[in-house]
């Protein structure tokens, strides 16, 4: 035989051995079944594929690709919404899951081919039993004396146990399996995150534990969530750390290779901003995704987010196009915010069926003549889809410049200013410049106050 021919034949099947990636099932109780296996990704959970298993309850999946992430992926079979089994898909691994018994769980099932599961099964059990024979001496302790001789046969035990656990501990945290990081994951969640509200203390702990996360090995581990919201106590108002959430974000970001997750923890570090109202932290985020530009193409609210960024104080409004809608063939009006004639501008971007928007339009007009005196013109734009709506409500306004072109949110005006939600205010000075962004009626009567 040809030696070139046949070291050329074993170089493509080695090539291809090494490129393929396959999940073997063997599941006796479930002949002619459909299982299906599905991934965890951060807050998602993906379907990878579906298995048709034969009459002997066998079956494969094999992957055109190696998959991305090794994580957490959930076992079920069609029909069977009481089955459900966890286990980890790596793509370094070929495994096969065996089981002969119609219910699919850890204490009645095999995995073969694949050291993250070994590992993680082995370490979460020993970890366990660790922890429950340690609970159990401090129980036993509070039965004896101090001078009893049994007390101190515990506390031998007991370091002992504490030993062994700590030795578990540094081989997981050496370790370079997914395996080792979910456990560092679980332990970090039963140990320097439960309490993380009790002290100054344990929220740093806390805070040094989080701009340490591997958020790559945290997107497949089901904790994704748990983790990241248990953090957040550190940056509370009330917490020595408060206002340094965005500057973390931006030091983990720097460490993240896989994009999906680099883009899915921006999502989630930016719903956090928002629900607390931490703007300060919004803007360090939003400042290193422009300069980072790793995000090419954001879309729906982080695009209206990074351009509301772009919009800061100090720099020069967009003008506003106007279009009148309730004339035919209507010509679209450039109204420029550096020629506006008054001391200070007022922009309200409003909707007339929104509550906020009603009582901010309610305080404007009742101090509107306090308005005028300090040299402040409104000009309102409603984000409204109907005319009549928009001619009621603009009708009892005390001020002459009111807008709407009808298409809502999708208006050009509320692009241009990257208006997230009603009601939202700027106050512009005489040539345009953005002075400040508002959303309630207090903090305009400050600004008022602000400027005598």
């Amino acid at each position: 035989m040809n030696f070139k021919l046949v070291f050329a034949a074993f170089i493509a099947f080695t090539a291809v051995d090494l490129s393929a990636q396959e999940l073997a099932l063997k599941l006796s109780q479930h002949p002619n079944k459909e299982a299906v296996i599905v991934a965890v990704h951060g807050v998602r959970k993906d379907t990878i594929g579906t298995v048709p298993l034969d009459q002997n309850g066998r079956g494969a999946l094999a992957f055109k690709t190696k998959q991305p992430h090794t994580g957490l992926a959930n076992l079920t079979i069609k029909g069977k919404a009481y089955l459900s089994y966890d286990f980890v898909l790596s793509p370094s691994e070929n495994l096969t899951i065996i089981c002969d018994m119609e219910y699919v769980y850890a204490q009645n099932t095999k995995i073969l081919n694949s050291p993250e599961n070994d590992c993680l099964n082995r370490w979460f059990d020993n970890a366990t039993l660790y922890k429950q024979q340690i609970g159990l001496n401090q129980e036993l302790s509070k039965l004896y004396k101090t001078e009893e001789p049994f007390l101190l046969k515990l506390e031998t035990e007991k370091q002992r146990v504490e030993k062994l656990l700590q030795k578990l501990v540094d081989t997981i945290n050496q370790s370079t399996l997914f395996a080792g990081k979910y456990m560092q994951f679980k332990l970090a969640q039963e140990e320097k995150l439960a309490k993380v509200w009790e002290s100054n203390e344990t929220k740093t702990i806390a805070k040094n534990f989080f701009t340490q996360i591997d958020f790559d090995a945290l997107y497949g581990s089901s904790m994704w969530f748990g983790i990241i919201n248990s953090c957040m106590e550190v940056y509370t108002k009330e917490s020595l750390y408060f206002g340094t959430f965005g500057a973390d974000v931006a030091s983990n970001l720097k460490h993240i290779k896989n994009q999906q997750v680099y883009e899915d923890f921006i999502d989630a570090a930016i719903s956090v901003t928002e629900k607390f109202s931490w703007n300060t932290d919004q803007d360090a985020i939003v400042d290193f995704i422009i300069k980072d530009n790793r995000l090419k193409y954001p879309t729906g609210k982080l695009e209206k987010i990074i351009e509301a960024h772009k919009l800061t104080v100090g720099k020069k409004a967009p003008n506003l196009l106007i279009t009148n809608p309730f004339i035919i063939k209507s010509k679209t009006t450039i109204l420029k915010t550096s020629e506006l004639n008054s001391k200070y501008s007022l922009l309200l971007f409003y909707q007339s069926d929104c509550g906020h928007c009603e009582t901010v339009i309610d305080g404007l007009k009742v101090h509107y003549e306090d308005i005028v005196k300090k040299g402040i013109k409104i000009i309102s734009i409603a984000g409204d889809t109907v005319q009549e709506t928009y001619k009621t409500s603009a009708s009892q306004f005390p001020w002459a410049d009111t807008y709407c072109d009808v298409k809502g949110m999708n208006g050009i005006n509320f692009k241009n200013y990257a208006v997230l939600g009603t009601p939202t205010m700027y106050i512009l000075d005489s040539k345009g410049i953005i002075l400040s962004k508002l959303a309630t009626i207090n903090e305009v009567l400050e600004f008022m106050n602000h400027k005598g």
